[in-house]
């Protein structure tokens, strides 16, 4: 099995941490136990959703764990396609930059690989065939 690094962007990380902090801040200003376990709540589902994310490639299956959603397993021998994509959209990709569109079957995945020449490589020596656009 390998293990494909996940690109973690500060922006994301500044939006949804940031949102945490704002809740630290009201919460001083009119302090409520409810409130409390709301932040910690929070707090702790943000983190296994960004943190949770993995991606290996075991075989020739890409293998995308999504933390609290599930995972996805894909088959890299039908991937059709990859491609940079600016897409917002959500997806297990806890970055902005750097986000890779993966077409498979009639679906689509957005990840975020921190190395991406590496996991190119890694795809098309399993399927030679992938349509690179990058």
């Amino acid at each position: 099995m390998k293990i494909i690094p996940v690109k973690y962007g500060l922006e994301i990380l500044l939006v949804v941490y940031g949102a945490f902090f704002f809740m630290v801040y009201q919460y001083y200003s009119e302090p409520k136990p409810v409130a409390l376990i709301i932040m910690a709540l929070y707090f702790i589902f943000v983190t296994i959703c960004i943190f949770g994310i993995r991606y290996s490639i075991d075989n020739h299956i890409l293998k995308i764990n999504n933390g609290f959603f599930g995972s996805t397993n894909i088959d890299i021998r039908q991937i059709k396609k990859i491609e940079k994509t600016w897409n917002a959209i959500a997806s297990p990709a806890p970055s902005l930059f750097g986000r890779v569109e993966i077409f498979y079957g009639n679906k689509s995945i957005v990840i975020s690989p921190k190395n991406w020449e590496e996991f190119k490589q890694n795809l098309l020596s399993i399927s030679p065939s992938i349509i690179v656009n990058y």
